[in-house]
């Protein structure tokens, strides 16, 4: 007997699973040219003679970037469109590391040589104004300028996935979906690290292969996206409804967030959370090799679980949202954060009694904090967005996050000169703990009939 043919129903949910697989590849492509930088940073010290504070610089670059273009791009998505944005920011990410590659060669150039070496030098005398040594150079000052526009293009991802998924995927499901998609970049963060590590050591240490091959990688995912991704689902059956009614003025979305006191809450909710999350990524490696005595490589498997272990507390946390408080963020969120505040101050003495009970803290950090980032730029965002200003209101949110990262890596390198490892990590958790009180005001929201209201 021939198959029955699929109903309706059937084929929108096969299509939602599609799209949703191709989200998840997408977003978490994009950490091949993201979570480069890092397993190279050594190779670029030795071969191009930078200093710690001149990584530093270069590292803080990216995160500027990625601010900035979150605020930006979240509005464009709205009024340019989800797919053309995220391909740009594919495009342009990879095109931004591999100039980086080339950035010696760059930085030598007649026109481009002064310009650079001109940025470097208002960077070092902004450095000396808060106490950091002044650093010059052309090279340094190329390096600035890629890193600040991986980070943007970088940005391009994030509000644009967040607005699909919108689109594609009812209320009712918005916390499991949006904790599917979040462990796209835990688990594309840490493969991306791991690749890049062994690319280094088949490469014998050259610091230029981690800036060739990722972003080739990533232009192969640009041709799977640009071939498989639809934008809306068919005939409208999304909650968004039809694409005409689902695009706001610049103007118009830009005003209906930041006139939204909830999304401000989730703003600054974050800032904290990416605070103490780029403690653990940016600081946890070099904590862990000083304190416990051991080389980069075993410092780095062991922090790594910190983002593996934070793809389970994504999934998990929207589901519990979902099933057990009617889709409202704010209580698992609170609860997440404050586990995280507790567990941020016993890290202190955890990693001094070894590798198991460092990496069994590192793991429930992990699960904790990442399940409260996911609820925070990605799932209530949604929930408390106007129609039409989804990507507006995940940028923003993600952007006021990255603020909290970079300024959260400058914190921790004062608090570490002045009080050493213990002040940087008492800083973490509170961070978290304040962002747990921020969050905690938002206890009874829940999604409302804001969220269909065009502001």
């Amino acid at each position: 007997m021939a198959a029955a043919a699929p109903t309706p129903d059937e084929k929108l949910a096969s299509a939602r699973r599609a799209t949703l697989f191709v989200l998840w590849t997408t977003y978490g492509s994009f950490y091949l040219c993201r979570g480069n930088l890092g397993p190279a940073v050594t190779s670029i010290r030795h071969d191009l003679g930078l200093s710690a504070v001149e990584v530093g610089l270069v590292l803080g670059a990216v995160k500027l970037g990625y601010a900035t273009g979150q605020l930006v791009n979240g509005q464009l998505t709205e009024r340019l469109g989800a797919r053309r944005i995220l391909g740009t920011g594919m495009v342009g990410s990879a095109i931004a590391t591999l100039l980086f590659a080339a950035a010696p060669w760059l930085a030598g150039l007649p026109v481009l040589g002064p310009l650079a070496a001109a940025l470097a030098h208002a960077v070092g005398t902004l450095s000396r104004s808060v106490g950091i040594e002044p650093t010059t150079g052309g090279l340094l000052g190329v390096m600035l300028g890629l890193a600040f526009a991986n980070g943007w293009f970088q940005a391009g991802g994030w509000p644009p996935c967040v607005k699909i998924a919108g689109r594609w995927f009812p209320l009712a499901q918005r916390g499991r979906t949006m904790g599917i998609l979040g462990t796209s970049y835990t688990v594309g963060s840490a493969l991306a690290i791991f690749a890049v590590g062994a690319l280094l050591q088949v490469a014998g240490g050259t610091w230029r292969v981690a800036f060739i091959v990722p972003p080739l990688l990533l232009l192969a995912s640009f041709a799977h996206t640009s071939l498989r991704l639809r934008e809306h689902p068919p005939d409208g059956a999304g909650d968004a409804g039809a694409p005409a009614q689902d695009r706001l003025p610049l103007r118009e979305a830009l005003g209906v967030t930041l006139g939204n006191p909830r999304i401000w809450v989730l703003a600054f909710g974050l800032f904290g959370v990416d605070a103490v999350r780029y403690g653990f990524l940016d600081w946890a490696p070099g904590h862990l090799a000083e304190v416990q005595h051991t080389g980069a490589l075993s410092a780095a498997w062991k922090a790594a679980i910190f983002p593996l272990a934070g793809a389970a507390g994504t999934l998990s946390s929207g589901w519990l949202t979902d099933r057990f408080f009617h889709s409202r963020r704010a209580p698992v969120c609170a609860m997440l954060l404050v586990v995280v505040g507790a567990l941020t101050l016993a890290y202190r003495g955890v990693a001094t009694l070894g590798a198991a009970p460092t990496v069994v803290c590192l793991a429930l950090v992990g699960f904790c904090l990442f399940g409260a980032h996911i609820l925070l730029v990605g799932t209530a965002a949604q929930d408390f967005a106007r129609r039409g200003a989804t990507a507006a209101a995940a940028g923003f949110v993600d952007f006021m996050g990255h603020v909290g990262a970079f300024s959260g890596d400058f914190a921790t390198g004062l608090m570490l000169r002045r009080y050493g490892w213990g002040g940087a990590i008492a800083w973490w958790a509170c961070a978290g703990l304040v962002s747990a009180g921020l969050v905690a005001t938002l206890w009874t929201a829940r999604p409302g009939p804001q969220e269909a209201r065009r502001g």
